[in-house]
């Protein structure tokens, strides 16, 4: 009996070897453990500064703490198990911690999507219509915040009670939904997910996006145009992250399973996991203000600050603060 329990136990699902060779698997390991140092400290930075500047915060802020707390907490929680596990050339953890692992990485993965599609529509409403600029408020932000958590939770927790189940997935280093069965629990499922949890948010964040760059570009105004681009940046930045995987996980859904090798599956996972640091970065680099306070520090420090360049600082920060507002 012992060894009945001992070879089921060894010859589980959860316990078999990776499907590619340990040395790419390594390199993909080193490549999540740079994105682990960069996610905590770049979503962190970021937070920071923001919670240190009560008395400026905007609506809009609220929205960029809110995705760096998320990204911040897939880094802290979700990564280091793909991350050993990719090390050790095999999943190390059991079923319970693939689900454990699968949910953070999914729950942050629609925040983000979620948020930035929230994001979107408050900057449309404040600059493509203005009269719709009083929905923009503190309470707007904080309910949105709330219904993103709550739609994130919708599609990532049915899989932990069978409405499609969380597995190994690719190599078999990292968990995720399952998309190859072809049974009608997983199909609805994935039909479901990928209208309301992909492409319709995708559809209004592009929409928003394009509609802000015609409306300033209507006004010919070319240093607006380029401030824009860059705050549009974090929804492309996101997009980019997420689309490849979404490609190989439609693939594996709805044709052939079979197209995909288990690296080629693998590799969009890692990459889609790029985003918990993509966000922070192109925030620090595309507002004046966050470098001013990221990069200027020392300076700052070092000097005494008379009432004139208090002045100057104060009207630095209110100019930094107008495009902060719309970022």
């Amino acid at each position: 009996m012992f060894n009945d329990l001992f070879f089921n136990f060894t010859n589980n699902e959860w316990m078999q070897p990776a499907l590619a060779s340990c040395h790419v698997l390594k390199w993909i390991g080193i490549y999540l453990c740079f994105t682990f140092i960069f996610g905590v400290c770049l979503n962190a930075i970021v937070l920071i500064i923001l919670l240190q500047n009560k008395r400026r915060r905007s609506p809009i802020d609220i929205f960029i703490i809110a995705l760096c707390f998320a990204d911040l907490l897939d880094a802290l929680l979700g990564i280091p198990l793909s991350l050993t596990s990719n090390l050790a050339c095999r999943w190390l953890y059991g079923k319970y911690l693939c689900y454990y692992e699968g949910f953070i990485t999914y729950f942050v993965g629609m925040v983000g999507l979620y948020l930035l599609t929230a994001l979107s529509l408050n900057r449309y409403w404040k600059i493509v219509t203005p009269t719709k600029e009083k929905y923009v408020t503190f309470q707007t932000a904080y309910i949105s915040i709330i219904l993103s958590v709550l739609g994130a939770l919708f599609w990532a927790l049915p899989p932990i009670f069978g409405w499609n189940n969380y597995k190994l997935e690719g190599v078999r280093t990292t968990c995720s939904i399952c998309w190859q069965d072809r049974t009608i629990n997983v199909i609805s499922y994935n039909v479901l997910m990928f209208i309301f949890a992909y492409t319709i948010p995708l559809i209004i964040m592009v929409y928003c996006n394009i509609c802000i760059y015609l409306k300033v570009h209507e006004n010919s105004r070319a240093q607006m145009a380029w401030n824009t681009i860059k705050n549009s940046s974090k929804s492309v930045a996101f997009t980019i992250a997420w689309t490849p995987y979404a490609i190989v996980a439609f693939i594996s859904s709805f044709f052939s399973p079979d197209l995909i090798p288990p690296l080629g599956g693998t590799i969009p996972a890692i990459f889609a996991k790029s985003s918990i640091y993509f966000n922070p970065f192109i925030y620090i680099m595309s507002n004046s203000y966050m470098r001013s306070k990221l990069f200027h520090i020392r300076k700052n420090t070092r000097r005494t600050p008379t009432n004139s360049d208090s002045l100057k600082d104060n009207n630095k920060q209110s100019v930094s603060l107008k495009y902060l507002e719309i970022s």
